[in-house]
Order: C-alpha cells, then structure tokens, then sequence
C-alpha cells in the first residue's frame, strides 16, 4: 500500500557549540537526517539560539532549527530515530503542517523572549506588597443569623 506525502515542519534543538561554531554544518547535519528519510526538503533555518527551561544533555543553552519538508508518514519515524542517534541533536518535534503555504513558511520569524533570564520565583513568593499580593481582602459576606424559638414559646402558641 503506497503512503501518501504529507507536508511537516520539524523544529530541532541542537546543541550550542556545535551549531554556532559552523551553521552550515549544522545546517548539513539536519538535511542529511531529512534526506536519509527520503524527504523533500523546502526550507531550512536557523531558529534562535535560546536559554532552555531545563538542562538537556547537560546543555543550558540550545540552537533551534526549523525546517519544513515533504515525506511519506511512515518516514517520520526514521527522522525520530536518527535524531536520537545523533549527538549533536539534543531533541525533535515534527508537526504536520500541510495548512502552511511556502510564502508562509518563508516569512516565519521567531517570537521576542520578554527578558532571558527570567526569574519565575519572585512571582511565587507572597506576603503583603510583593510579587504575589492580590490587593486587600474582600471581607467575608455576612451569613444572615436565624433566631431560635425555644421548645417551650413553639409549643404554646400552637
């Protein structure tokens, strides 16, 4: 049963060193996984080079490539496997991006951090007047008070 070719954009993340030392090495590193899978490649770019949210391999830092390519569905899997082999590559996703033209592809630019070194953790600390102060207290709603009849007042009325 023949497979059909789907359109994929695949974001690599690879290790800093290697990628900026040489980009076209790097650049060659991605399409010969990508031409080992029988892909048709459309565009490839580097990324941004980015501070990552936790150590991976032992890395801070890592350089994300981005690229876009046709291939049988099956062939992903390969992709997968020999980024895994690959030290150089610290991790892989590929998405199926068959609603993206090529226009669109080309004119992708990444997205701005806020700030690099973001410290998460003052927004966790409370106490009045920091980070994590709501504002004042809305006082509790006042809970309506039921007066209770004795036993004796109920009974002799009835």
């Amino acid at each position: 049963m023949a497979s059909h070719i789907r359109q994929y954009e695949a974001l690599f993340l690879l290790n800093p060193s290697y990628a900026t030392g040489s980009w076209e090495t790097a650049k060659q590193e991605v399409e010969h996984i990508l031409h080992r899978a029988n892909a048709e490649i459309l565009h490839v770019r580097k990324w941004d080079e980015r501070r990552l949210a936790y150590e991976i391999g032992g890395q801070k830092r890592g350089v994300y490539v981005l690229a876009f390519f046709k291939a049988e569905g099956p062939k992903v899997a390969g992709i997968e496997r020999d980024v895994q082999l690959s030290e150089n590559i610290l991790r892989c996703i590929v998405l199926k991006a068959e609603h993206l033209a090529l226009k669109d592809v080309e004119t992708m630019q990444p997205q701005q951090p806020v700030a690099d070194d973001h410290d998460t953790r003052t927004f966790r600390r409370g106490g009045p007047g920091g980070p994590g102060d709501r504002g004042p207290r809305a006082p509790a709603a006042a809970v309506p008070v039921i007066e209770e009849v004795p036993e004796e007042a109920a009974i002799d009325k009835v």
